[in-house]
């Protein structure tokens, strides 16, 4: 039995160093998270403890006969080996309070006073205990009451928060409730024999009882890494979600004109707003406002830029949703118009430009009326669209070569006044 409990200690605390190594190659991945800093140093500080006990039962074998006390090197083994459990057991509260609400101190008092209790515990319970089962005893009053907290803590997190490393967490938490409280039914046979309480449960504090705690032990240090992970998975999540909105929204802003809000020539190039007309037919509606450059010279770019915006705004009070307006340029636009002909839609843009209110200049009080030449063109699917558009656009030279002559800046002027 002696041999069994030797090989289970040292197979523990292995398995322990281990994770106190894979904690600290995590830590550089835990940013901004105090409560894994919390939980790694609470795995250092029961591996010390480990070690502690290792090498008073395999280092210090002629000091058997005397089991406990605070004399000599035995004693200070006991001493190491109680303040690391009691210290694993702060450090896990505080890593549990730092993940609920960031708070590193608990309702009955700051931190630090509860390292002052385990200070006067770790004292107090090896100078006054007879053997290494009392140690344990009270070892395991300070467990039954920080574990419940942990696992009532970890269970109950709000439902948006829960996840399956909390719940493997407070799991395997009350998994290791629930086998401290067999430990303490066994323990209270060795601490007070002579309560006769008659489990008969003392070889399982004899060596099986490592094996038990190194399964837990590594099911919990599995449940503090799935809480990192997943965490760590979210922050990642909402950068990638941000950067997707940033890249949208540039996207975005880089088919749209700035000026107008309507769709820029690479929009129409890519494609963007072309969704509708592909798979039918339509008509392409280029126009070419024929008195921009004239109201940039008499009123200025001020006006100039009112009436480009004045001019798309009255073209989309005239489309349908399926219609989509592009500024190729300049002063020429174009609309796409899904499941429209061009002898139709012609003439519908046309009246619209020619019953649109005047821009009224406000230095002067002048108006200044849309005027702009018009051409179309069907197509009858995407694939000959730019087809369409070198007809369309042939149209509208054609229809503002026809009315050069009634396009001067006098005639402008007297139509502004009126």
């Amino acid at each position: 039995m002696q041999m069994l409990m030797s090989f289970g200690l040292i197979s523990q605390m292995a398995a322990v160093v281990l994770l106190v190594l894979l904690f600290m190659l995590l830590r550089r991945h835990a940013g901004r998270r105090p409560y894994f800093f919390a939980w790694s140093n609470a795995w250092l500080a029961f591996a010390v403890a480990l070690i502690a006990l290792a090498v008073r039962y395999n280092l210090l074998p002629s000091a058997a006969a005397r089991d406990t006390g605070l004399g000599g090197w035995p004693g200070i083994c006991y001493l190491i080996y109680q303040f690391g459990k009691l210290a694993f057991l702060v450090l896990l509260l505080r890593g549990t309070l730092l993940y609920l609400k960031g708070v590193a101190h608990p309702v009955f008092g700051l931190m630090r006073w509860l390292w002052a209790v385990v200070g006067a515990i770790t004292l107090i319970s090896v100078a006054f205990s007879p053997t290494l089962h009392a140690i344990m005893f009270w070892q395991g009053l300070c467990n039954v009451v920080v574990y419940s907290f942990c696992t009532v803590a970890m269970l109950t997190l709000p439902m948006p928060r829960r996840s399956l490393g909390t719940r493997t967490t407070g799991i395997v938490l009350a998994a290791t409730l629930g086998l401290w409280l067999i430990y303490m039914a066994a323990l209270l046979d060795a601490v007070i024999p002579e309560a006769h309480i008659g489990l008969n449960l003392q070889s399982l504090l004899e060596g099986p009882n490592y094996y038990l705690d190194l399964t837990l032990c590594m099911l919990l240090a599995f449940g503090m890494v799935l809480v990192l992970f997943e965490d760590s998975k979210r922050e990642i999540d909402t950068a990638h979600h941000e950067l997707r909105i940033a890249h949208e929204q540039l996207l975005r802003e880089s088919l749209l004109d700035s000026m107008t809000g309507a769709y820029n020539r690479r929009a129409f190039n890519e494609g963007a707003g072309l969704e509708d007309a592909k798979g039918t037919f339509g008509t392409l509606v280029v126009l070419d406002m024929d008195n921009l450059k004239d109201v940039n010279d008499v009123y200025g770019h001020k006006y100039g830029d009112a009436l480009l915006r004045h001019f798309a705004s009255v073209l989309r009070s005239g489309l349908r949703p399926s219609d989509k307006l592009y500024r190729l340029g300049g002063d020429e636009f174009l609309v796409v118009m899904p499941r429209a002909l061009a002898n139709i839609a012609g003439p519908r843009i046309q009246e619209l430009i020619a019953s649109a209110p005047s821009l009224k200049v406000t230095d002067t009080g002048a108006l200044i009326k849309l005027r702009a030449s018009v051409g179309t063109a069907n197509f009858s699917s995407v694939e000959n669209i730019d087809i369409a558009l070198h007809e369309a656009d042939r149209s509208m030279y054609a229809h503002k070569r026809a009315s050069r002559n009634e396009r001067t800046i006098p005639g402008m002027r007297a139509e502004s006044g009126g």
